[in-house]
C-alpha cells in the first residue's frame, strides 16, 4: 500500500477496528522509516492507496493477485476464558464442553476454539472462543451475559466493541463449564464499522462489580 499523499509505501498487517468517525476501516500497516527502521502504523483505509503488490514471507514484493484471498471478517463473539486446568487432555474436554454450553445457550453458530498455557506457574490453559452466531449476534450477547450471573466485573462500550469481564463470585457459580475462573466476552461487529450513539450504549446492560464505564 501507498501512503496517501506520498511516495512511503507499507505493508497491511490487520484490520484494527473502525477510523475514528466510524465511517471505515482503521488498518495496521508496516511502514520503512530511514530512521527508525520498520514500524507499525495505524491509518484510516482511506489514507492508502493500493500498489498492486503484496510482500511473501521473505520480504519479496510480489504481485497481490498471486496472494490467497484473506479469510472474511464477520461479526463475532470473542470469549477468552481462565481455567485452573494444568493438563492438555482435560484442557481439550473443558473446550468441548464450553462449545456444548455456547451451542445450548445461542443455538446454530459456528465456533473455532484455541488453547494456550498461560506463561507463569502453574501454567493454567487458557481458551480463546470465536463464535458466530447464525441467528441475532446481539441477542446472542444478551443470552451470554445472562449466563455470567452476579460474576460480572465491568463493562466497557466503545460505540462498537463491546466487552464484559467475569470473575467466578463463589465456589458454586459456573459459567460455561466449572472450570472456568475468568473470562472476557467481546461483541466485535465485523460487518459495520459505524458506531452506536450513546443513548444506545451500553449495548447490553448487566449489574457489573464496577458499573459501566463509557469509553470514548
Amino acid at each position: 500500500m501507498r501512503l496517501h499523499g506520498t511516495i512511503a509505501e507499507g505493508v497491511v498487517d490487520d484490520i484494527e477496528g473502525p477510523d475514528d468517525d466510524g465511517l471505515g476501516w482503521a488498518v495496521s500497516v508496516w511502514v520503512d522509516d530511514p530512521d527508525r527502521g520498520r514500524s507499525i502504523w495505524v491509518l484510516a483505509e482511506t489514507d492508502l492507496q493500493p500498489t498492486g503488490f503484496a510482500e511473501n514471507a521473505d520480504g519479496d514484493r510480489i504481485p497481490v493477485n498471486t496472494v490467497p484471498p484473506a479469510a472474511e471478517r464477520r461479526t463475532l463473539l470473542q470469549l477468552r476464558v481462565v481455567t485452573n486446568v494444568i493438563e492438555s487432555s482435560i484442557a481439550a474436554a473443558v473446550a468441548a464442553n464450553i462449545e456444548e454450553s455456547l451451542r445450548d445457550l445461542v443455538g446454530h453458530c459456528r465456533i473455532a476454539t484455541e488453547a494456550e498455557r498461560h506463561w507463569a506457574d502453574p501454567y493454567h490453559y487458557e481458551l480463546d472462543v470465536a463464535v458466530e452466531p447464525y441467528g441475532d449476534p446481539v441477542e446472542a450477547l444478551q443470552i451470554v451475559a445472562e449466563a455470567g450471573g452476579e460474576g460480572w466485573l465491568s463493562v466497557l462500550d466503545d460505540g462498537w466493541r463491546y466487552n464484559l469481564w467475569w470473575s467466578r463470585p463463589d465456589e458454586d457459580s459456573i459459567f460455561l463449564a466449572p472450570e472456568i475462573s475468568g473470562a472476557e466476552v467481546s461483541f466485535l461487529p465485523w460487518d459495520d464499522p459505524s458506531r452506536r450513539p450513546e443513548s444506545e450504549r451500553p449495548l447490553v446492560a448487566v449489574e457489573a462489580g464496577d458499573s459501566y464505564d463509557d469509553l470514548t
